[in-house]
This record gives C-alpha cells, sequence and structure tokens, in this order.
C-alpha cells in the first residue's frame, strides 16, 4: 500500500506542477500532450500493478475486483481521445469568454490550461482505487484472507459519510451565506441594470448608482422600504407623521415630482401630482433596489431629473420554500407575513403577503389624539423560461391601506381630527417577454398597468370628502443589438396614457410617444461610453428632447476608477398643473434640467476599504410654481428656476469577514434663484452610518444611523436637525426559527422630521420567523 501510495504522489504532483506552470499553446500542440500523457499514464499504471503484485506475495493485501482484459480495452477506450478533448476545449472556451470578451488569445490560453487539468482528472480517475487482479493462485488465496478486513473497513467509511450527512445541510447553509458575504466583498461582479436599461457590470457604469440588496433589506427588518432607503447617499426621505403619513424623496435636490419610481417596470408616479408617494410600499417580494441619480430623462423620460429609484421583486429559485412572520411592538403595533417561492429550470414564481397596523402616534405634533394605520400587501411574480435563452416575467402586486391623520388649518398647522381618513387602493400589473436571436438581437416587450384610488372620509367636514382615481399604462419596446463584443446599441419606443379624475373637479388624460436610442461602447476592458438621446412627443405641450453621455475608465493597477456623466431631464406638467380649478393651467411647458457630476472611487485597501466621491451640478429651469394673479388668485406657471450643487461620498471597510461598515455623507447647496434662499426640506448635511456583523454563527447585528442637518421648510422657518439610530438583533434559534428584536430611534431623539408633524420617539419591536 505504501508503494501505491508513493507511485500515485509521485504521479499527482507531476501533473499539478504541469497545470500551474503550463505554457501558452494552440489546441493542437493541447491534444498531441494529451495523447502522450494518456500512453505515459497506461504505463505507469501498468508498474503499479506490477510493484504490487510482488508486494502481495509476502503480505496480506484488500481484495480488488477483478478487471477482465476487455473490460480493460473498454476503459482505454473511454479515455479521452481528440474529439473528447476537442468538445471539452469547446465548452471550456465559452464558458471562459466572460472574463476576456475582448481577447480570443487569452479564451485560448485560458481554456487550455482549463483543458490540461480537466483531461489529468479524467485520465487519472481510470486508475483503481486497487489494483486489477491477475491470475496467480497465490494472489487469490491472499485475497481470501482478506475479504473480512475489506468489509470492516467499507463499514467504516460508510460510518463516517453518515456523519458528514448529518451536518451537511448546516455546512450548505453556511457555505451560501460565505458566498454572499464574499459577493457583498467585491463589488467588481455586482451587476446592475437602470443605469444603461442592460445588464452592465457595475465598476464599469459612469453613473452613480447605489444598490440596495435582498440581504440589505432582511438585515433591517423595516416593514416599509422608505426606511431602507434612507441609508443611500444624496438622498432624503420626509414623512409627515408616524407609520403612513405621506413620505415625499429628494435627490440631488431636486422635488419629489422629479424622481421616477418603478416597481418591475410599473411606473408609481402618479398622474395628478408626479410624485410618488412611499408611504404604502412594504418590503414584502422586493429583492433589490437601485437608485440611479442625476438627470436620466434620454432612457426614462419625464419625472427623471434628479434620479431613478428602480425595485425589483423576488424571483423564485429551487425547491418550494415557505416562511411566515410575525411581529408585535409599541403603539400597539402587529405586523403578520408570509411567503412561498421556488422554481426549476423552466418555471419559478414567488408570491409575498403581509398585514400591518398600529394605532400610531398624533400626527400632529401638537395633538395627543393617535391615528391609526392600516396595510395588507400582496404580491405575485411568475416566470418562465422558454427556448434556451427566452423568458416571460409576469408581476401582480396589490395593497390597501387605512390612515387615519389630522387636518391642516393655516397660519396654525397641524390639529387634531378624529374623524378624518384616507384610504388608498393599488393594483399594479405588469408583463415581460424577451428572447435572443442570432446571439446579437434581444427585443423585449413590456406592458404595465397601475391603478389606484384614492379616497378621503370626513362625516364632519366636506373638504375631507374626496375621490381620486388614477391610471397609468404603458407599452413599451426595446431592442438590444450586440455588436463585435465591444459595442451594444439600444433602440426603444414606448407609448404612455396618463388618466386621472378628481370627483367634481376634473377628468382628464393624456398621452407621449417617445423613442429613444442609446450607445454603449467598451474598450480594453477599463473604459466604458454610452450616449443616448430620447424624443418624446406630449399631446398637452408638445415635444422634448434629452440626451446624456457618460463615462468610466478605471485603473486596476492601482484600484482607481474615475466616472463622470452629463445629461438633461424633463418633467411633464401633472394633470392637477394643467387642470385643478383655480390653479391649472394647460398652457404649461415641462420643467427642464442639465446636470453633471464627477467621481473618484478608491480601492484603498484591497477587498477591505473602499471610498468613493461624486461632485455634483443641477441647473433646474421653468418650475412650475403658484404665481400670484393681478386679482390676487393664484395661476401655475413656468416662472421658477432652481439649482443645486454638492459632494456625495461612501466609504465602506471591511476589516473582517463577519464585520462590514459603509458610512456615507452629503453636502448639498440648493438655492431657489427667484427667492434666493435654500430649497425647502433638502438638508445641506446629511451622513449615515451603517454596521452590520455576525459575532456568533447564530447571531446577527445591524446597526443603521441617520443625521440631516441645516434644514427650512416651505415658509422659511428653520428645521429640526435630527439623528436617529435603529438597531436589530437576529437570533436563529434553530435551522427553521428566527427571533429578532428590532429598535428605531434608539436614543429617543426629540424632533420632527417635517414641521409641526409627529415623529416617532423609541420604539421596540419583536418578531419570529418559520421556515418551512
Amino acid at each position: 500500500m505504501r508503494m501505491k501510495c508513493l507511485c500515485v504522489m509521485f504521479l499527482v504532483f507531476p501533473i499539478l506542477i504541469s497545470y500551474c506552470h503550463a505554457e501558452e499553446k494552440t489546441t493542437e500542440e493541447l491534444i498531441k500532450e494529451n495523447e502522450d500523457l494518456k500512453r505515459e499514464l497506461l504505463e505507469l499504471r501498468k508498474q503499479v500493478l506490477e510493484n504490487h503484485a510482488t508486494a502481495s506475495v509476502n503480505q496480506t493485501t484488500v481484495p480488488f475486483p477483478s478487471l477482465s482484459e476487455e473490460e480493460d480495452t473498454d476503459v482505454e477506450k473511454d479515455l479521452p481521445g481528440k474529439d473528447a478533448f476537442a468538445d471539452e476545449y469547446d465548452s471550456a472556451d465559452q464558458s471562459l469568454k466572460i472574463s476576456r470578451t475582448h481577447d480570443p488569445e487569452h479564451d485560448l490560453r485560458s481554456s487550455s490550461q482549463s483543458l490540461i487539468f480537466k483531461g489529468e482528472i479524467i485520465q487519472t480517475a481510470v486508475l483503481p482505487d486497487e489494483p486489477i487482479q491477475n491470475e496467480d493462485k497465490d494472489k487469490n488465496q491472499d485475497e481470501d484472507k482478506s475479504e473480512g478486513k475489506d468489509h470492516d473497513e467499507k463499514k467504516d467509511e460508510n460510518k463516517l459519510e453518515n456523519e458528514d450527512k448529518e451536518g451537511g445541510e448546516n455546512k450548505e447553509e453556511d457555505t451560501k451565506e460565505e458566498r454572499e458575504d464574499e459577493g457583498k466583498r467585491s463589488n467588481n461582479e455586482e451587476f446592475v441594470i437602470t443605469p444603461t436599461r442592460t445588464k452592465q457590470l457595475l465598476k464599469n457604469t459612469g453613473s452613480s448608482v447605489s444598490v440596495i440588496t435582498g440581504e440589505d433589506i432582511k438585515n433591517s427588518k423595516a416593514p416599509l422600504l422608505l426606511d431602507v432607503l434612507r441609508r443611500a447617499p444624496g438622498l432624503e426621505v420626509a414623512r409627515t407623521g408616524g407609520i403612513g403619513g405621506t413620505t415625499s424623496m429628494f435627490i440631488r435636490g431636486a422635488s419629489s415630482a422629479q424622481t421616477l419610481v418603478f416597481v418591475d417596470g410599473i411606473q408609481m408616479n402618479s398622474p395628478t401630482t408626479g410624485a410618488f408617494n412611499f408611504a404604502n410600499l412594504t418590503t414584502d417580494n422586493i429583492e433589490r433596489v437601485e437608485i440611479l441619480r442625476g438627470p436620466q430623462s434620454t432612457l426614462y423620460g419625464s419625472e427623471a431629473i434628479g434620479g431613478v429609484v428602480n425595485i425589483f421583486t423576488k424571483r423564485g429559485a429551487g425547491d418550494t420554500a415557505v416562511t411566515v412572520g410575525t411581529e408585535y411592538g409599541m403603539h400597539d403595533t402587529y405586523r403578520e407575513t408570509a411567503s412561498v417561492s421556488g422554481g426549476k429550470e423552466k418555471f419559478d414564481y414567488s408570491l409575498g403577503a403581509s398585514y400591518l397596523k398600529t394605532h400610531g402616534i398624533s400626527s400632529a405634533s401638537s395633538g395627543d389624539e393617535a391615528d391609526g394605520y392600516e396595510n395588507f400587501t400582496g404580491s405575485t411574480r411568475v416566470g418562465w423560461n422558454f427556448m434556451d435563452d427566452g423568458r416571460i416575467d409576469a408581476t401582480v402586486r396589490a395593497a390597501h391601506s387605512d390612515l387615519e391623520y389630522d387636518t391642516f388649518q393655516f397660519g396654525v398647522g397641524p390639529v387634531d381630527d378624529t374623524d378624518r381618513r384616507l384610504t388608498t387602493d393599488e393594483v399594479l400589473f405588469s408583463t415581460k417577454i424577451n428572447k435572443t436571436f442570432f446571439d446579437i438581437w434581444t427585443p423585449s416587450f413590456l406592458i404595465s398597468v397601475n391603478d389606484t384610488e384614492l379616497k378621503g372620509f370626513d362625516p364632519t367636514n366636506t373638504s375631507g370628502e374626496f375621490r381620486i382615481p388614477t391610471r397609468v399604462w404603458r407599452l413599451e419596446h426595446q431592442s438590444d443589438f450586440v455588436l463585435f463584443d465591444i459595442d451594444t446599441v439600444t433602440f426603444g419606443y414606448e407609448y404612455e396614457v396618463q388618466e386621472g379624475e378628481n370627483v367634481g373637479n376634473f377628468d382628464k388624460r393624456f398621452w407621449n410617444n417617445s423613442v429613444f436610442f442609446q450607445n454603449q461602447i467598451e474598450l480594453f476592458e477599463s473604459f466604458n461610453w454610452t450616449a443616448g438621446f430620447r424624443y418624446d412627443d406630449y399631446s398637452t405641450f408638445g415635444n422634448n428632447l434629452t440626451y446624456r453621455t457618460t463615462v468610466s475608465y478605471g485603473i486596476e493597477e492601482i484600484g482607481t476608477r474615475f466616472h463622470g456623466s452629463w445629461g438633461t431631464g424633463f418633467r411633464a406638467p401633472s394633470l392637477n398643473e394643467l387642470f385643478f380649478p383655480f390653479f391649472g393651467n394647460p398652457n404649461l411647458n415641462p420643467e427642464e434640467s442639465k446636470g453633471w457630476d464627477f467621481g473618484i472611487e478608491k480601492e484603498i485597501i484591497k477587498e477591505k476599504l473602499t471610498m468613493d466621491i461624486t461632485y455634483f451640478e443641477n441647473d433646474f429651469t421653468n418650475l412650475i410654481t403658484a404665481a400670484v394673479q393681478p386679482d390676487g388668485s393664484f395661476l401655475a406657471e413656468n416662472v421658477a428656476r432652481a439649482e443645486s450643487e454638492g459632494i456625495e461620498s461612501t466609504v465602506t471597510y471591511r476589516p473582517l469577514p463577519k464585520l462590514s461598515l459603509i458610512g456615507t455623507y452629503t453636502y448639498t447647496e440648493t438655492t431657489d434663484r427667484g427667492k434666493d434662499q435654500q430649497l425647502p426640506r433638502r438638508p445641506r448635511n446629511r451622513a449615515t452610518l451603517g454596521m452590520h456583523t455576525q459575532p456568533l454563527e447564530k447571531l446577527s447585528i445591524n446597526v443603521t444611523g441617520v443625521m440631516a442637518r441645516d434644514r427650512i421648510d416651505s415658509d422659511s422657518r428653520e428645521m429640526d436637525n435630527y439623528w436617529t439610530v435603529d438597531q436589530v438583533t437576529r437570533y436563529d434559534i434553530t435551522k427553521l426559527m428566527t427571533a429578532y428584536i428590532r429598535f428605531e430611534n434608539l436614543f429617543d431623539y426629540d424632533y420632527e422630521e417635517v414641521t409641526g408633524f409627529g415623529s416617532l420617539g423609541f420604539t421596540a419591536y419583536g418578531g419570529l420567523e418559520f421556515k418551512f
């Protein structure tokens, strides 16, 4: 046995060394070398058999299965010959082209090394674990004597195998978590879609983009997405009151109506206000969020002045997994969740539902009457893969919310009102189909509908009674052409209809036809450039042309990347601005903007410390505002102008595999050119700090801090500075049960996020999750 092990060692070591130092060779040379190697292996195999036969005369050996001469010939036939190695080369070459798509010689070299290694593994597998039996009678007698010993050894092997299986599931889960951690440590292989509407490496995009992953959402345990979005740089979230209060988002100084929001391709912005209220959007079934900053109208059209928030729901995979959760907390808040997901090669599905209810706090900071909130959300996504690279996706999401809120008195502010309620009913639907033809052309078609209805109730005051149904439906086509592996050309067409009714005031609609073009060029795997334009034709104000270009250049040797963008944006007038009685103006033009940014990303300590600093400027013109008329009335007009400039910075530090920290700081200087003052509710200084650690295998801790300073309200009064800390501790009791506790405003900081409206103080929640 020692002789056998020694021979195998001498066989394996040269093979490994030859693989590590493999020279760059052609395919023909490689195949010839493998033929020679096959013959050498057969000679070594004979030597092993002869050595073992000699040794077996003097000692008892473990019996080995016999192999006839005919079977020996069959094994030799099964050895990879020229054709087999050619097939192996093709598959290896295809799998490695991704890493160096523009260097065929590199593909050949890498594939050749891979082929040598694979061929060696196949050939060494021909050597049996035991030598072949010969015709010698003495050897047969030795084998009979050792039969019992072989049986005992097999029993020991089976025992060890069973012991390994007992912890198999835990090991698989640990390995999965390690892979996720490793993926998070390296952004080099992370892909994004929003900057170019095509799949692109994050390190290659010239746009400023932040990504919130499903793991980030899971660690936060936040029921509402707005609480997860607060940590992103260049972004401010402001909520009027407690849970369920109207929530606005500002990106780089742009208003909430100048930020475009999508959920699986469904446009979420309201046709009546132009903005999206984040108050009711839960984290159920959401897998990923991409936040794109700067003017993006070239690819996305109206409202994409400040940026785009693109939300992707979960795609099922693997065996069916069921998760059920329950949570209870202060202010009599409870939440129930359930999700089911799974998928095979052709079909996948993901379903989620939740129910959230709280007695809440007073919406008016001066009041003492609690305003409750209730939310039910259901979400489904199904997908079908067809013809190798074709896919159909369908998303349905429905939500109902019921909010108690306080009235607003001019000159006083929010005051208690025990009768006012607002309900929101929302149904979203989208379906998308795409297929690649000839490896160069990928067309896709998307149909989406957003049906939303707001109802106001107040039995004591008719001003609180209203009904506002809206609908946005879109038809979209996009074609991507991949040319010469370095150039991707995108053409697109969109047709959109926006409808809105404010019962008793107006019932209107408008539509838009648009086409867009974009060209992406990648050179030397380090230089990426995009340029594009868009033409929109609205039924209300006419046409509009926008354009944009981005560039990214990385120097891998010093771990540095330069990125920048320049472009234009616009926002079409909303239905309220066009048609609301005593305010609307059907002659309005779109708001417009120009903006640029330039940044540097630097890896200071490899795979541990990374910093990104970006400077930006935006110029907003033709802003729509309520202009005072000679008779004292108000009319919407394009008379305002504003600008913003600032710095966004992000630092990511991972000193340990189970500890990561991320900090952001944004300085935003905004100016209303007409009033020569700061724009309301945009903080000059904003910072966040997040920490995630796993001190024990089953214990994880997540901490997030947010600070905002130097804000003013719409009446020019200074607003509260504030800082808050949220903390989540999660413990895996078993593989199927997890307990967690979540604290919001951990240090009970007293502040008003919006002047006159209350904010939650210290709040604690606890919950359990069960997996099946």
